[in-house]
């Protein structure tokens, strides 16, 4: 029981310390404004480096969608309703995967970063020099994942429709046009900003936990290692229970 409490001591003592670092991190806005040429920086590291992966995936995303789709709704004379596939990869499957791309190559690279100025002493350097950490290295990465995440998944989805449809024509005999005439009769505009609300989240979770982890690296380059790790899979796990208290508070609007 002393162990039960104790790790929901430290989860609520981190909880506390990330909301801390988001909420001093968004005081630097304006400064990080100020500061563009930082911020272009972390556009291009966030969005064009992660481009050619988050295609890729995206593709394939639609084409296994399809792939079974199609198969279940064939075994009931349905196929005609594949289109509908699309609406599962814009509300779920693009956001959520793309999220999860970036907790592994950007999220990851933040707590290495981060984790060798502090093992390094270089976040004390800043501070000597007048130069608030949070808005030098935090601020700027926070803003360029919630900015470029939601448009990394348009991308995805637009990706991952095309590769579906052409699936659908191949597997099943769905013509595209039918693909997406199916989908656009049940698509709307409040499902399309559902999808990029839960993507600017999950951009900001992304952000903050590979931060926070940079932050806390203690023990040279087995610290750094570890801190890394840490911040894959603590953002995995934020991105998987956001997504379901978003989901819930976005329905009930």
């Amino acid at each position: 029981m002393s162990e039960l409490l104790d790790s929901a001591a430290r989860v609520c003592s981190v909880t506390y310390d990330v909301a801390e670092l988001t909420v001093r991190s968004i005081r630097h806005l304006d400064e990080t404004i100020r500061r563009h040429t930082l911020l272009f920086k972390q556009f291009y590291e966030v969005g064009n480096r992660s481009l050619w992966v988050v295609t890729v995936f995206g593709a394939f995303i639609g084409l296994i969608l399809v792939l079974y789709g199609g198969d279940q709704l064939r075994r009931f004379g349905q196929e005609r309703y594949i289109g509908l596939t699309g609406l599962a990869i814009i509300w779920e499957f693009g956001p959520v995967f793309t999220a999860f791309i970036l907790a592994g190559r950007v999220g990851s690279a933040y707590a290495a970063e981060i984790g060798t100025m502090k093992v390094y002493d270089e976040i004390d350097a800043l501070r000597v020099m007048g130069v608030s950490p949070e808005a030098y290295l935090v601020t700027p990465r926070l803003v360029a994942c919630v900015v470029m995440t939601p448009a990394l998944v348009v991308i995805a989805d637009l990706c991952a429709l095309v590769a579906g449809s052409f699936m659908a024509w191949v597997f099943v005999r769905v013509a595209p046009n039918q693909f997406f005439q199916v989908l656009f009769q049940h698509l709307t505009t409040q499902h399309m900003t559902r999808s990029l609300v839960k993507s600017a989240f999950f951009g900001g979770i992304i952000a903050v936990t590979g931060c926070y982890h940079g932050f806390t690296t203690t023990g040279g380059a087995e610290g750094v290692g570890r801190s890394t790790t840490q911040s894959v899979v603590h953002s995995l796990l934020a991105i998987g229970v956001a997504d379901y208290f978003i989901g819930r508070l976005l329905l009930a609007l």
